[in-house]
């Protein structure tokens, strides 16, 4: 799938993407270094939950079979919405697809299909975000959607395969874990609140 954003939010304008074709290269959007600050903070997150006497948070993965898109994600350690969205998925004409990103501030490509999305195909400073991950001739070669090395020259932001969309992916589903275990704890204590009225109440 591919998708195409056209922004029109009054907040974006004083920095819209294509302000960014002055610069001879794209800036890349490291998602390890953010994924390393959110599982930093995490982290503290969980230290001190555990300090509070409950319970370790845990996370399972269930990986089936040997696909190797799967196993990156698993390998990892532990504006405000006015917009124009279009979506295109891996049978669209190339043609017709180009028609949608050209125009794009924003282009997010998850079809897993490699160099889907060309240079020529976006529009000078857009930001683009490579979610779609493929393995390519060597097992261990894994490369995006898009063709990071020619787009970079064009885009004003894009993100690399690997090491982009992934790690936070990961990181994210770490965060989620703490956050569902605050919840469940919450859920648990009014049960417990509501069962002690109810045991009073009948007395």
């Amino acid at each position: 799938m591919a998708a195409a954003s056209s922004c029109q939010c009054c907040s974006l304008r004083p920095h819209p993407f294509h302000l960014r074709a002055v610069r001879n290269e794209a800036v890349v959007i490291s998602g390890r270094k953010l994924a390393q600050q959110i599982k930093q903070e995490v982290w503290q997150e969980v230290e001190e939950w555990v300090a509070s006497g409950n319970k370790w948070p845990h996370l399972s993965m269930i990986l089936v079979s040997e696909n190797p898109a799967s196993n990156s994600y698993g390998a990892h350690e532990g504006p405000r919405g006015d917009a124009t969205v279009t979506i295109s998925h891996g049978y669209t004409p190339k043609e017709q697809l180009k028609k949608h990103t050209i125009l794009a501030d924003i282009v997010i490509s998850a079809a897993g299909i490699p160099n889907l999305i060309t240079a020529d195909m976006i529009k000078e400073g857009a930001a683009i975000v490579n979610v779609g991950i493929n393995r390519v001739q060597d097992p261990v070669t894994l490369v995006g959607d898009v063709d990071f090395e020619g787009v970079r020259q064009k885009a004003g932001y894009i993100t690399p395969v690997p090491g982009g969309v992934g790690p936070i992916t990961a990181v994210m589903l770490m965060k989620n874990t703490i956050i569902t275990a605050k919840k469940v704890l919450r859920h648990e204590e009014r049960e417990v609140l509501k069962s002690k009225e109810l045991g009073v109440a009948t007395n």
